[in-house]
């Protein structure tokens, strides 16, 4: 592996916290869907929920979320690098994530994000995001967007 230059360490670092305030403010899909590329394939079935395998179906699914959560907040940090082949990028930090859903149901994990970007003409984007468990799973998750 190529070392990532720090441009490109810093481009996915920023894409990575842009994922946890779009996904924490539970509102405007534009801005949330606009760090994916068109063809994004997001992989959370480690935690029980879907594979989606463009921004269409994330927004399916995060349009779901956005309704049925009165709260959240992720904490994200311990940025690694993993790979780096002069175009594409990947990169994988551990978040805390916790909500509150509209109603009164709460959840709180423990994850770890991975994101493979690569830059386009609007800037970096996600083609590739996973979500992998660091920690036992609490059932609330799949009793609050199990059905999203």
């Amino acid at each position: 592996m190529t070392q990532m230059p720090e441009h490109v360490r810093t481009a996915i670092e920023r894409l990575m916290i842009d994922y946890c305030y779009n996904v924490d403010a539970l509102e405007d899909m534009d801005r949330f869907l606009s760090i994916f590329t068109e063809d994004a394939v997001t992989d959370m079935t480690a935690i029980g929920l879907p594979m989606m395998n463009n921004r269409a179906e994330l927004k399916q699914f995060f349009d779901g979320v956005f309704a049925t959560m009165s709260h959240h907040f992720h904490f994200i940090s311990n940025f690694r690098p993993e790979s780096w082949d002069g175009k594409v990028g990947s990169m994988h930090a551990y978040v805390i994530g916790m909500g509150h859903a509209r109603d009164g149901n709460s959840v709180a994990v423990q994850v770890r994000y991975r994101m493979e970007c690569i830059e386009t003409a609007d800037g970096w984007k996600c083609r590739h995001y996973t979500i992998t468990p660091m920690m036992p799973l609490p059932g609330s998750l799949t009793e609050i967007h199990g059905d999203n």
